[in-house]
């Protein structure tokens, strides 16, 4: 063997062990998926509202960042031990890792999957300064769409006078440097600081309350909830007439990952049942924003069908019967007689008493 030939092996060897080193560490993430976590795997990329990653095997899989509950990158220590604080309940140490991998990180993706995930840890703290703060910067700065889908509209509201203001002139001032669509997410923020939470009328029968029994089981059966929703703890409050906790539970829920679809459902289900019986028109509105954040960022999902029907009774109710007309024939599709059954009845509810209205407006 020639000297130029045993070079040439050596430097074959090197580049083969560092693809080796490379590989090794890439293969170290891991995505947490349906209470799971799918490991070693390499994860590619997030977009389109995807986790996109290869599995040990090689195959190239996507799926809905909905379902995404937990992410581990090697080459960000500092993410997985995050994960680990968010898991362990232990938010405060979650909020300094997360801050580290939105500064470290080179790919935007990993910024904003981060920032989301601060974002949701500042909620579930309840600072609204801070929560506020990061979440205006992801909107300015580009994060895609799907880590910036809830605004933390209610820590907001729920501040005090001199957070709301705050957050409102910044707000304001982000306004302009951003299209329509993020604009809305941003006056979301406004609208929130210029109402603070009231003090809800708790539904399910407290004492005093003056709600009786009658109306607490006329409550529980007047809510019709689509079949594809799956059973938990939010769908029987909402069953039996407790749409306050039913609401709050559904925001508690959405500050963490997973089944961010669904839970939009049922908070819009909670906060149109609550304006209903409190007569409040802002509840509508609420309620319309949560079922058509699941039309725009879910339009897939399986519940997009029942947001749908509900986005156009609200319409219905405020006074839009066009675009109502208009989301119930998209609905019809996407509610099938025989999986949902009582909730295709409700479709022919609701349209024909539209036609009806329709018909003695003439």
């Amino acid at each position: 063997m020639t000297r130029a030939t045993g070079g040439l092996w050596v430097r074959a060897w090197a580049f083969m062990a560092l693809c080796c080193v490379a590989s090794q560490a890439s293969a170290q993430d891991a995505v947490k998926l349906s209470g799971l976590w799918v490991q070693p795997v390499i994860v590619r990329s997030i977009r389109g509202g995807q986790v996109h990653y290869q599995t040990p095997s090689g195959v190239e899989m996507a799926r809905p960042i909905d379902e995404l509950q937990g992410l581990k990158l090697g080459r960000y220590p500092a993410l997985a031990l995050a994960q680990d604080a968010v898991e362990a309940g232990d938010d405060p140490e979650a909020v300094g890792l997360l801050g580290q991998v939105t500064q470290q990180a080179d790919e935007p993706w990993v910024r904003g999957y981060a920032g989301w995930r601060l974002v949701q840890a500042h909620v579930r703290l309840g600072d609204a300064d801070r929560a506020a703060g990061h979440y205006i910067d992801m909107v300015v700065s580009g994060a895609e769409r799907f880590f910036i889908v809830l605004p933390p509209a209610d820590v907001v509201s729920a501040a005090d006078l001199e957070v709301r203001l705050e957050v409102s002139r910044l707000s304001k001032t982000a306004m302009g440097t951003v299209g329509p669509q993020r604009q809305a997410l941003l006056r979301a923020l406004i609208d929130a600081a210029g109402n603070p939470s009231p003090k809800r009328l708790e539904i399910a029968g407290a004492a005093g309350s003056g709600v009786s029994d009658a109306a607490g089981a006329e409550n529980a059966a007047g809510v019709v909830l689509s079949a594809s929703v799956p059973p938990g703890p939010i769908v029987e409050m909402l069953r039996r007439g407790e749409y306050d906790r039913a609401l709050r539970a559904a925001d508690q829920a959405l500050a963490r990952p997973g089944n961010t679809a669904s839970l939009l459902y049922l908070k819009g289900m909670a906060q149109l049942t609550l304006a209903r019986r409190l007569g409040e028109e802002q509840g509508y509105l609420s309620a319309g924003l949560s079922f058509m954040r699941v039309l725009v960022y879910f339009p897939q999902s399986a519940v997009a069908g029942p947001a749908k029907l509900e986005a156009g009774y609200v319409h219905q109710l405020i006074g839009r019967p066009d675009i109502a007309a208009r989301l119930y024939e998209e609905a019809g599709p996407l509610i099938d007689a025989e999986e949902d059954p009582a909730y295709y009845q409700r479709l022919h509810e609701l349209t024909g008493a539209l036609s009806h209205d329709g018909a003695s407006g003439d």
